[in-house]
């Protein structure tokens, strides 16, 4: 039996970044009872996804592993979130409302420190979220939508270890550090580095294979007719995985 990611992470992102350029991304059908909030966010978060990879693969093939990791926290992200969608009635007005909540924050923060006068946007974002909190009764946490996901604690937790290195963290600190002999000049024992000591890059463009799948799963899983299933599948059992988004709760 074939070994999952055989060919490496690269080859398999490759794939599937060809597999939603030239076919997937092409034609979006809803399938029937879908909200169209839930279907169009599933397919852009498909698409930017897709559009990450490209990024992701460019880093990766230059060495730059670990500047590749905020874009593969939020390809994990697009991908849990267009999931989440599949199986939540107004998860689309959800995002929406907790996007609103957001600009509403920044908009008022900017306008309490004289950075420019953004109080009417503000009123109106009032309005707006006041209209949400009737309307929308999903508003989650990532973690809670990751939560809700059948598999998506696991992949909640891998979204933690990402996010050590995509803020300024002393995890990145400690990429650039090493141990060294203590002496007169060296009091601290340590010595820095100019390229960093990390030798995750394959584990982690695995996940970004992972996570593209998951990505482009839920968004043919999103339409009528299912157009890249066969593919997807051949995928599933190239890298080893037998994927099917439902809820957590599903007996």
């Amino acid at each position: 039996m074939r070994q999952p990611f055989a060919d490496g992470g690269a080859a398999e992102v490759q794939r599937l970044v060809i597999l939603w350029e030239q076919h997937s991304s092409q034609k979006f059908s809803p399938r029937y009872g879908m909200q169209p909030s839930n279907a169009v966010q599933i397919w852009a978060f498909a698409h930017h996804a897709a559009k990450l990879s490209r990024a992701v693969l460019t880093l990766h093939e230059a060495g730059h592993d670990l500047e590749a990791m905020p874009l593969i926290r939020q390809t994990l992200e697009l991908a849990m979130n267009a999931a989440w969608l599949l199986i939540s009635d107004d998860g689309g007005a959800a995002l929406s409302a907790v996007d609103t909540k957001n600009r509403r924050v920044m908009f008022t923060e900017v306008t309490n420190l004289s950075l420019a006068d953004l109080s009417a946007v503000r009123d109106a974002l009032d309005a707006e979220e006041a209209r949400n909190e009737q309307t929308v009764t999903k508003t989650r946490s990532f973690q809670e939508r990751c939560s809700a996901v059948s598999g998506g604690a696991q992949i909640y937790a891998m979204w933690r270890s990402l996010s050590l290195y995509s803020h300024a963290t002393s995890s990145v600190a400690d990429v650039y550090v090493q141990s060294a002999p203590e002496d007169e000049g060296n009091p601290y024992g340590i010595k820095l580095r100019l390229r960093g000591g990390w030798g995750q890059g394959e584990t982690w463009i695995q996940v970004q294979a992972l996570m593209l799948l998951l990505a482009q799963i839920a968004a043919d899983d999103a339409q009528r007719e299912n157009p890249s299933r066969s593919k997807l599948n051949a995928a599933r059992r190239r890298l080893g995985v037998d994927w099917k988004i439902r809820r957590a709760d599903a007996k």
